[in-house]
């Protein structure tokens, strides 16, 4: 990349010469790449009223969040519609390892912004820049989406997100 530079003391003198000193200069910006995780949104099985007696809630959906190398902020888009028709705030998380997986959240559940869900079952998140780190290795990443609580029991959907670097 070549541009000019103009060195005040030098320019001084050389402007009456009519001479544009181009200096060749090396930009050393390396560019952080982008690392994209997405998958859609799965149903959960969950233990309803009867002994033994297990149901699934109608859950679809997709969600993407964007990260980058160098700091730990992230952009979500999250889209998911329930079985649910009341208005409510569903919890989630981002974990490593797979669905059903029982493992530890990233950071803590009360920390990621609630889904606030419609009465016709709908909830969304665009979340431009939130705070979350997830470590460049982790090549298995999943998220919970929480009904009632925050354990494993509260699950009522999960995506497995696949990495996509861009």
């Amino acid at each position: 990349m070549s541009r000019n530079v103009y060195f005040p003391g030098v320019i001084a003198g050389l402007a009456l010469c009519g001479v544009t000193v181009t200096v060749q200069a090396q930009d050393s910006i390396k560019v952080m790449q982008a690392r994209v995780y997405e998958g859609p949104f799965r149903p959960i099985q969950q233990t309803s009223g009867g002994v033994g007696m297990r149901g699934s809630q109608r859950v679809f959906g997709q969600i993407k969040i964007a990260t980058r190398e160098s700091n730990d902020r992230a952009k979500v888009t999250l889209m998911i519609n329930t079985s649910l028709n009341q208005t409510e705030i569903l919890n989630w998380s981002v974990n490593p390892g797979r669905c059903g997986s029982g493992s530890v959240p990233f950071m803590p559940v009360a920390q990621f912004q609630g889904i606030e869900m419609s009465t016709n079952g709908r909830g969304e998140l665009d979340i431009p820049e939130m705070q979350l780190s997830i470590p460049p290795n982790s090549s298995t990443v999943h998220v919970n989406v929480y009904r009632g609580g925050t354990g494993l029991e509260s699950v009522i959907a999960c995506a497995n997100l696949k990495l996509n670097d861009k």
